[in-house]
């Protein structure tokens, strides 16, 4: 980096002064010169709260800059935003600061404008996302937590008598409810009487709706004797057993650290502006978790939902009601932005699904919205959890 020069607002334009101020993190205009060379021209007050130093000092001295943003970041910080300059890409990128001696995260996003002697402007916000990115830190050891503990087999595994609403249950599943195995009759009573009584009738409408597709999850809460609250998610195949009697098989995972944190996710910022869906943090999160869970058990398939229309607000909101009058209570949609909407699909009946995709496309096509959507299932031969988004796109 070169000289860092913040310039000192017009006296004419106090307001606009007081109103870049006045909004969360710091505002910024930063320039990179044709031969590479870069400089702020314009900083908001509020960068001392990101970067732990004065506008004024980073100006004096631009080798602050090296020693606060983290030596494992710096390189990368720096060659994203040339590559920004270089294809002209909205930039957006989340690194390490070192702040008052402490480790904090930033998140930065500009819009990129080239000018005509080939320099290029950066006109962008940077915020504080420590509390934010912790969290996601912590959801994401959860989630290696939960793949290890699939791989040694800590998951609970039931058999489900349709005809005598009686189960068989492994081990895991007594302490799942906080029961005791020597004193417990396992049942779907007994289950719905464990279920939080808000939860109750979606679970009954899962067993129903597992009979019709085929497969079914589901996600519910728990009350165990001393109080505690868990939740559970729930994945269940139908079939007819060689006696010819129906039967549900499934698998149940605790997710309740996991869905702790999801709401806390929710309250720092989960929401994407325009839809109210998933913000792309959280739904990549959806993603990442349920692809680990068909890594695990690949009988129990999972379906991707893609609406892409255009990146501006009003079609998103009117294609966002489209998606959101169509999906499911237990479907889960979010934005990942550039007018991308995915909704994964908690029912595993590509029946089911398809005609909620033909419903989509139709109500678009009324509402005269262009838009590419698809339908995609996972593969074993999937690698990444975005492999299924890469085809649907395609």
């Amino acid at each position: 980096m070169s000289d860092l020069v913040v310039m000192s607002a017009d006296k004419n334009s106090v307001n606009l002064e007081l109103l870049a101020n006045a909004v969360p993190g710091a505002l910024y205009q930063l320039e990179r010169s044709p031969d590479g060379e870069l400089k702020f021209n314009y900083a908001s007050q509020g960068v001392e709260a990101i970067y732990g130093c004065s506008a004024d000092a980073l100006a004096n001295d631009i080798r602050l800059l090296t020693h606060i943003i983290h030596p494992d970041d710096l390189q990368s910080v720096l060659t994203s935003m040339h590559e920004s300059a270089r294809y002209q890409y909205l930039w957006v990128k989340e690194y390490r600061v070192i702040r008052n001696g402490k480790e904090a995260w930033i998140y930065g996003h500009a819009v990129t404008n080239k000018q005509e002697d080939g320099s290029t402007l950066w006109n962008g916000q940077m915020l504080d996302i420590t509390e934010r990115k912790l969290l996601e830190l912590k959801a994401e050891e959860q989630q290696r937590n939960l793949m290890q503990a699939e791989r040694v087999g800590r998951l609970g595994h039931w058999q489900l008598d349709l005809e005598t609403g009686l189960s068989q249950w492994s081990d895991t599943m007594y302490g799942l409810h906080g029961l005791k195995k020597a004193t417990t009759e396992p049942s779907l009573a007994l289950v719905l009487e464990k279920t939080h009584p808000q939860d109750r009738d979606v679970l009954t409408e899962a067993i129903e709706a597992v009979k019709q597709a085929g497969a079914r999850d589901v996600e519910h809460r728990v009350m165990l004797d001393d109080g505690e609250i868990r939740w559970l998610r729930e994945s269940g195949i139908y079939r007819i057993n060689q006696a010819g009697r129906e039967v549900i098989f499934g698998i149940t995972q605790d997710i309740t650290d996991y869905k702790e944190l999801e709401l806390k996710l929710r309250q720092t910022g989960g929401n994407d502006e325009y839809t109210g869906f998933y913000n792309r943090r959280l739904m990549l999160q959806s993603l990442q978790r349920r692809f680990s869970l068909f890594q695990a058990h690949s009988e129990y398939q999972y379906y991707v939902l893609v609406v892409h229309v255009a990146d501006n607000a009003t079609t998103l909101k009117v294609a966002s009601q489209i998606v959101r009058e169509n999906i499911r209570d237990y479907d889960t949609p979010g934005s990942l932005g550039n007018g991308l909407i995915v909704v994964l699909m908690s029912t595993l009946s590509a029946e089911q699904n398809t005609d909620c995709l033909e419903s989509i496309r139709e109500q678009l096509n009324q509402h005269g919205v262009e838009h590419k959507t698809a339908l995609e299932c996972a593969q074993v031969t999937d690698l990444r959890f975005d492999d299924i988004l890469i085809r649907a796109l395609r």
